[in-house]
């Protein structure tokens, strides 16, 4: 199978925010704990709901898809999506500053990576963090730009039971964030991209 990686530029299409739709609802279904949120809570999105979270310059979301046989069309199977510091609310980072972690970082936080069971085991999940990394480096976020340069850091929370996904993310070189207390069965990781 041949798999592409891309990211979903602007302008989204409807096509974009349905094929999104359905490939972030399947990853609620079929991994419900490996989510902040849930597929009741996101079933009742608005069409414009699902529009703005593809739609925001301060973030990237990448997609791994698979080209479809005998047809032009493709299966959109993976995803990850990068906030940049300007699409960060307060109340993210209100941990991180209680406990003394971040004052002199360009924080990025990691949400929503998943890679559908039936396309595992080929690298999607390696190659869409990459691309998330890449966007980091390159990324100039408006936040920042009065402050100087300052080192980046990506942040991400993954389950303690998900060894699979612990292991791809110290493969491409997170640790862990141990200065941080873990969040109902979830440890913090981090990587600096400076």
């Amino acid at each position: 199978m041949a798999y592409r990686i891309f990211p979903v530029a602007e302008p989204v299409t409807n096509e974009d925010i349905e094929k999104y739709k359905v490939l972030r609802l399947t990853s609620l279904k079929i991994d419900p704990s490996s989510f902040s949120s849930t597929y009741e809570r996101e079933i009742a999105f608005t069409p414009d709901i699902w529009a703005q979270r593809l739609t925001s310059c301060f973030k990237c979301t990448f997609i791994a898809s698979v080209k479809d046989e005998g047809s032009i069309g493709e299966t959109w199977v993976g995803m990850i999506s990068v906030l940049g510091p300007s699409e960060l609310i307060p109340a993210t980072l209100e941990p991180f500053e209680r406990a003394g972690v971040g004052a002199d970082w360009e924080m990025y936080f990691v949400a929503g990576m998943w890679v559908h069971p039936e396309h595992r085991g080929r690298g999607l999940g390696t190659r869409l963090v990459k691309e998330g990394l890449e966007w980091v480096r390159t990324n100039m976020d408006p936040k920042n730009d009065s402050e100087g340069r300052r080192d980046k850091m990506v942040l991400l929370l993954v389950g303690d039971d998900n060894e699979s996904g612990r292991a791809l993310y110290q493969k491409v070189g997170f640790t862990n964030l141990t200065n941080m207390p873990p969040v109902e069965g979830n440890s913090y990781m981090c990587l600096n991209v400076a």
